[in-house]
């Protein structure tokens, strides 16, 4: 302290300066850094790093320190790392140093996070000592694709999870990142309905790697999909693109196609900037679309829309130009390998997917065999023919259900839901037949009928209509005994709408139609046969007489009460312990769910095991019930 009682700021700041190893302090909103010592500046080989953005440090060797920067800024969370390369020089390598990184949040006295305080212990000797030690340079290429993983988590949250799917467009999507010197990139794609019924279909690239380019790549594409989903026309919304790139430091030369097509005349506008044009496919044979001619963001070049018609069963193909530009071939017999690629996969129905599927999983993988150095983007969007409702009626009969169960499950694969908005829309099925099956018709005389009707929708939205005839108890007093499906159903994604009426009750589903994005691989088939054929058995190994095997399906009360019975019975009323296996559980409903959470509440050595991937393990994953995946 100062004889005055304050603080020497001279004293401290020289004390920061030639404090050891990397200390920085970045503020936001803007990323630029506030202080950085002697340490960081050598480190970073440069001579001031004072009010630099972290955007401008676009050397990939920097990247892993920018990326924690960042995420400690967007996310609020402490980062930590005991191995961080910082490469300054990229074309030598030795040049960098390695450090331990702690990355802290920094808040003021409301708890807002204000910046990020980055603090670097030099490590590079030992990690160079232990590299030569023990794996050489096999341990420093792991290190290096640690760090490039934070650029790749950040640019994975900024893609979109999941493409539309209508009942006359099929929308998939393929991503696949370059090699690790390049690190991540700024291709985008996107796809939404419109305001006026019509699919966008948008593929973008921003020149450059790392945070700065997926940083920008965000920006544009959030813009575009506003105006977009304003009800903008493709003009109107490059404009405003275009407009925000000349305030964006980095978005100069971005190029993109944005398509927009009527799922019902086909009819289709488009417009390229700098950008590929895309491509149609279909029985007859693949065939390129003119480019608008329009240069890319920044060049001040006129915006032009063409216009071109998909025929009832063809594709569109937006992909970037890393699908087709690469050392090992010209770009010509790029486009001609791939549209002889993208007929192939049109023509194959080997694999049982859909053409949408096919293509986005089938084109990347040959066209990038040889290897690839950009990002290769791939969007595909099918007319095909409406995939027809599912319509059902069946005995209100709790045997019934497991056939209903496989139906749903074969019609959601068809319209091309994944494997995890199909397994919620059975669940959701289940459940509400369950409950017509279970109330509707008692005390009646007449066995009495539950209808059912799905159909997807042209606002991509998953709607499915369960009708009965009869009349529902009253709920119960008590709400720990009933509500658990809906609350199920609503984990799962679903909306529920119930109408009672005279003439009986109406339940309506919905779930939004879409698939997931990337695609990485077909989703597998489901044994619908195994669905609908297998009864519930609860048996227990003699050799292990504590392990109760459950088999089949617990889809209502009478079968879940089955499973009560036989846990009581086996633990002695909860005096021995008793595992629960659900392995062989093809479905696993609410009032099974039910028993055992109160089987766990009550019973002190109760363990219940579902594998991972299993029926019984996605219903408890969504519901929250504790289990393990195996056996102990």
């Amino acid at each position: 302290m100062a004889p005055d009682g304050y603080v020497d700021k001279d004293a401290v700041l020289s004390s920061f300066d030639a404090s050891p190893g990397v200390q920085l302090v970045v503020r936001a909103p803007d990323l630029r850094i506030v202080a950085a010592n002697r340490g960081a500046r050598e480190a970073f080989q440069r001579g001031s790093l004072l009010d630099v953005s972290l955007r401008d440090l676009r050397d990939p060797g920097l990247q892993a320190v920018v990326a924690a920067l960042i995420e400690a800024v967007h996310d609020g969370e402490p980062f930590r790392d005991e191995q961080v390369p910082v490469v300054a020089d990229w074309s030598d390598p030795a040049s960098g140093i390695w450090l331990d990184l702690t990355v802290t949040p920094w808040r003021d006295e409301h708890g807002t996070v204000q910046g990020a305080v980055a603090a670097g212990i030099d490590i590079t000797t030992a990690v160079r000592a232990a590299t030569l030690e023990s794996t050489g340079a096999a341990t420093a290429d792991r290190r290096l694709a640690r760090a490039r993983e934070v650029v790749l988590r950040l640019q994975g949250a900024l893609l979109p999870s999941t493409v539309p799917l209508l009942p006359r467009v099929d929308v998939a999507a393929s991503y696949l990142v370059a090699g690790l010197e390049q690190a991540a990139g700024g291709d985008w794609f996107d796809s939404a309905t419109l305001p006026d019924g019509r699919v966008s279909l948008t593929v973008g690239d921003v020149v450059g790697h790392g945070v700065e380019a997926s940083a920008i790549m965000s920006q544009l594409r959030a813009v575009l999909a506003a105006r977009l989903l304003e009800g903008a026309g493709i003009l109107s919304a490059l404009q405003a693109v275009e407009a925000y790139a000349g305030r964006v430091s980095g978005a100069f030369a971005a190029t993109l196609c944005v398509a927009l097509l009527d799922p019902h005349t086909g009819d289709l506008e488009y417009s390229t900037r700098g950008h590929p044009a895309p491509l149609v496919v279909g029985p007859e044979g693949a065939r390129l679309l003119p480019t608008t001619g329009d240069g890319p963001l920044g060049s001040r070049t006129e915006g032009r829309v063409a216009t071109a018609n998909l025929r009832d069963g063809e594709a569109i193909i937006l992909f970037t130009d890393g699908l087709v530009e690469n050392t090992h071939r010209p770009l010509l017999d790029g486009l001609t390998v791939l549209e002889r690629t993208a007929f192939d996969a049109y023509l194959d129905p080997a694999g049982g997917d859909s053409v949408a599927s096919r293509i986005c999983q089938v084109v990347p993988r040959v066209l990038t065999d040889d290897g690839f150095t950009d990002d290769v983007t791939v969007l595909a969007a099918h007319r095909r023919r409406a995939p027809e409702p599912l319509d059902l009626s069946m005995e209100a009969d709790p045997r019934r259900l497991a056939q209903v169960r496989a139906a749903v499950d074969a019609w959601g694969l068809g319209v091309g839901l994944g494997s995890r908005d199909r397994a919620g829309l059975v669940l959701g099925v289940s459940e509400v037949m369950a409950n017509a099956v279970e109330h509707a018709y008692r005390g009646s005389s007449s066995t009495g009928t539950v209808e059912l009707h799905a159909t997807i929708r042209d606002d991509a939205v998953i709607e499915v209509v369960v009708r009965d005839h009869g009349v529902w108890r009253e709920p119960d007093r008590d709400p720990g005994e009933r509500g658990r499906g809906f609350s199920m159903m609503a984990s799962a994604g679903l909306q529920v709408d119930v109408v009672t009426g005279d003439d009986g009750t109406t339940v309506t589903l919905e779930l939004p139609a879409r698939r997931p994005a990337p695609v990485d691989q077909a989703d597998a088939v489901a044994d619908t046969a195994r669905l609908s054929a297998e009864p519930l058995v609860i048996d227990s190994d003699p050799h292990v007489a504590h392990v109760v095997h459950v088999r089949g399906a617990v889809d209502h009360r009478a079968a879940a009460a089955q499973v009560e019975a036989e846990i009581l019975r086996r633990s002695r009323n909860g005096l021995v312990p008793v595992t629960v296996d659900l392995g062989g559980v093809v479905h696993l409903g609410s009032a099974g769910v039910r028993v055992l959470e109160s089987l766990l509440q009550t019973t002190d050595h109760l363990q219940v095991v579902a594998p991972p991937g299993t029926p019984a393990a996605q219903t408890l994953d969504v519901a929250g019930t504790p289990f393990r995946p195996t056996l102990p």
